[in-house]
């Protein structure tokens, strides 16, 4: 598990008299494709509909317990709102945040460009974007996600377990 080689410490509650050792869970280390493994041992992936941290360690690493893995490779520190929902979550998440009834309403419009303009804006055709455009766009840009190869896996748990170990 991740936490496992995380460094402890010795913490107190009422001044010093009683001790509890804990895991020291502000350590952090953060993985960029340069900082623990060299850029070929990663690929892109999509995420697929479904797919969590746990089932892709398990589908990618043969173990569910490594997803910590490749949230740390893509810099995820809270996989509830830096993960993909799936399809269905975000129909509802889309309800909950506009209304029901509203999913379709404009969130923005936007020029040829690209840019997000006022409704007003005269100089160039735009176009309107709805709630649910909006949010499925966001939602779809957190997909691609780079994994590191299974044959590097090892390399960066003991890269990671180093870092957590000198406090670097």
């Amino acid at each position: 598990m991740y936490f496992a080689n995380f460094p402890t410490l010795v913490y107190s509650l009422d001044g010093g008299t009683t001790n509890f050792l804990m895991t020291d869970m502000f350590r952090r280390v953060v993985a960029t494709t340069n900082s623990l493994l060299t850029s070929t041992a990663y690929d892109q992936y999509q995420i697929k509909d479904g797919e969590t941290p746990d089932i892709l360690a398990d589908k990618l690493y043969n173990d569910t317990t490594l997803y910590w893995v490749i949230l740390l490779a893509n810099n995820i520190i809270d996989p509830r709102y830096e993960w993909p929902l799936t399809n269905n979550a975000l129909s509802q998440y889309i309800t909950d945040s506009y209304g029901q009834g509203n999913e379709l309403n404009v969130h923005h419009y936007i020029n040829t460009f690209g840019d997000i303009v006022p409704s007003t804006y005269t100089s160039t055709a735009i176009t309107a974007v709805n709630n649910t455009d909006y949010e499925t766009e966001l939602n779809e840009a957190k997909r691609g996600i780079s994994v590191i190869k299974p044959q590097f896996v090892s390399v960066f748990v003991k890269n990671v377990n180093g870092l957590l170990a000198t406090g670097s």
